[in-house]
């Protein structure tokens, strides 16, 4: 009878999560080679900055906010698949690290899609309260992603599953 009870509230615990996603927008670019789902579609932003093109997708509801930006370094003849993208990743994190009340809690590899990239997270005060920031890095061939999400500290669960859906979406185009 305890299994059952247990099987049960994993389910509720879940379905909202598997449903939730069902809702989903798929964004797709064929410029930057990722595809993601994010609860609605994402403004999108391109620039240039000293000949590296960037698209930068974004989204914000009430609680979290997320974020893709996909840097091509084609312009300055970078391939990463030749080089060891560590002192980049270096500054990124620097960067991502940048304003005063940023507090780095944890530093690890993730392996995706054959791919090893880097996780951090961290926290940072808006206003006056404390958000938690996942962010990921992954140099794949002339391209760094940089693919985030973030939400108030005190919502953890729910940014985790949240971060867990959303992350499980990406992928990378040849």
């Amino acid at each position: 009878m305890r299994k059952i009870y247990l099987l049960i509230g994993l389910l509720i615990s879940i379905l909202p999560s598997v449903f939730a996603q069902n809702d989903w927008v798929k964004t797709i670019s064929e410029k930057s080679k990722i595809s993601f789902d994010l609860p609605e579609n994402p403004m999108m932003q391109t620039k240039d900055l000293n000949g590296i093109k960037i698209e930068v997708f974004s989204y914000k509801d009430a609680a979290t906010v997320f974020g893709v930006v996909a840097s091509d370094f084609s312009g300055v003849g970078l391939d990463f698949t030749y080089s060891d993208p560590t002192e980049y990743y270096q500054e990124m994190k620097e960067g991502s690290l940048v304003t005063g009340n940023a507090i780095l809690i944890l530093e690890s590899s993730v392996p995706y899609q054959k791919m090893l990239g880097k996780e951090i997270i961290y926290t940072q005060l808006v206003g006056e309260h404390e958000y938690t920031y996942y962010k990921r890095f992954f140099f794949r061939g002339k391209f760094i992603y940089q693919i985030a999400i973030g939400g108030p500290s005190r919502m953890k669960q729910f940014l985790v599953d949240k971060k867990d859906l959303f992350f499980n979406t990406i992928d990378f185009k040849d």
